[in-house]
């Protein structure tokens, strides 16, 4: 929900278990500003530390466009990565076109040394086959670290299709699409919500305006309410 979070002070790096708790005291459950919005951070991730170099990160994205998913990849990576769409190679793979690894090497990368290409172009073949058999629609990885030891996934940014759950259900799990930051869930909301998560009807509620008197449906069979 939250991108940069590097450059928002929201990494903490080379803590041990004391240092975490020291370091979560004043951002956990605490009000916090991204950009215009302001909401309370209730999750942390806890991960253990990849010890690599600049040189072993690299920056790839997959996103869809009308054409079809458009693959950008960067030799460097990390938070000082800048504008990628200025900076990255760029591959179009068009509707029901496959991406196979030749394709990779000669159009991704060029810039990368001789022994990470091979197993780079593995990676983002098999990345953009899993984006498509779970219908993301975007899907950044920065940094994608590639060291000695394999290939390290150490931030990544998703979004899903929504109308796809009753496809991916069986591969998503219990997957949950929580209001964006900063905006709480309001109690007709939740129960709403409660209520569709045990039927097996679709029902949905945002509140656009909690003192509005109109209540439309923009799409299906239904009722429409007007107070």
């Amino acid at each position: 929900l939250i991108k940069r979070r590097g450059k928002l002070g929201l990494v903490g790096v080379g803590l041990d278990l004391r240092g975490v708790h020291e370091w979560l005291k004043p951002r956990l459950l605490k009000e916090t500003t991204v950009g215009k919005a302001k909401g309370i951070l209730k999750n942390f991730l806890i991960e253990p530390f990849v010890p690599h170099t600049q040189g072993e990160e690299f920056y790839v994205c997959v996103y869809a466009v009308r054409e079809g998913d458009r693959v950008l990849f960067h030799h460097e990576g990390g938070v000082e990565v800048g504008d990628v769409e200025a900076k990255a190679e760029t591959l179009l793979v068009e509707v029901d076109e496959p991406l196979s690894e030749e394709a990779v090497r000669s159009r991704l990368l060029s810039h990368v040394s001789p022994d990470k290409r091979a197993v780079l172009a593995s990676f983002i073949v098999g990345l953009f086959n899993l984006y498509q058999d779970l219908y993301f629609t975007y899907l950044e990885i920065n940094p994608l670290v590639v060291t000695k030891d394999g290939v390290f996934v150490l931030d990544m940014a998703a979004k899903v299709d929504a109308t796809a759950d009753y496809i991916c259900k069986a591969q998503w799990g219990d997957l949950q699409f929580p209001p964006p930051f900063g905006r709480e869930a309001y109690p007709e909301e939740a129960y709403i919500a409660d209520l569709d998560s045990k039927s097996g009807a679709s029902l949905k509620l945002t509140l656009l305006n909690p003192a509005g008197r109109i209540w439309t449906m923009v799409a299906g069979r239904g009722v429409r309410g007007l107070q």
